[in-house]
């Protein structure tokens, strides 16, 4: 009675050591520990699956690459939900910033944002601003950078012609 009693309580204690293991081998990683909001985390490449909330980000050294679980995607990439993983995914290759893949929030140097795309040169009938790197509708008074000075058709002209010469005429010599 004693010996199945002292295996049963050997086999219970060698299965509650299991999980310990684990979770060490989790937080013991090559990244200084970061293995934070990881469900699956190994040495060699950080996070594989991330907690359900979080986005997987993975991240490169060189050839190297591993991953990582973040609350919000960095400047450069958007955050995809799906129904296993979260991921952080890059931007284009114009965009500073993006909503989405199609949609830019902010331009890189050189690119100017129109209706959520980066472009080298602002289309017609718009204008570029450099402080914001942005394209803004001109109005339909302007031409490229300056006012349409044409005279308006209901406006009248500021001199009369033929008026000096008679008014001149006029006045006692």
């Amino acid at each position: 009675m004693r010996a199945p009693l002292c295996l049963l309580l050997l086999v219970a204690h060698a299965a509650s050591m299991i999980p310990l293991n684990r979770r060490k081998k989790q937080v013991g990683t090559g990244l200084g520990g970061n293995c934070t909001g990881c469900v699956i985390c190994s040495e060699e490449n950080g996070c594989s699956t991330c907690q359900q909330r979080l986005f997987l980000l993975i991240c490169r050294d060189g050839i190297r690459q591993f991953g990582k679980c973040v609350h919000d995607c960095p400047s450069g990439y958007f955050g995809v939900r799906g129904q296993e993983v979260n991921r952080c995914k890059k931007c284009g290759p114009t965009c500073e910033s993006c909503f989405s893949q199609d949609f830019c929030i902010q331009c890189k140097r050189r690119f100017y944002l129109y209706k959520g795309k980066c472009l080298p040169t602002c289309p017609l009938g718009t204008a570029a601003q450099p402080s914001t790197r942005e394209c803004q509708e001109r109005s339909p008074n302007q031409k490229k950078g300056r006012r349409d000075r044409r005279p308006r058709k209901d406006k009248k002209p500021d001199h009369t012609p033929g008026l000096r010469s008679r008014q001149s005429s006029l006045k006692p010599q």
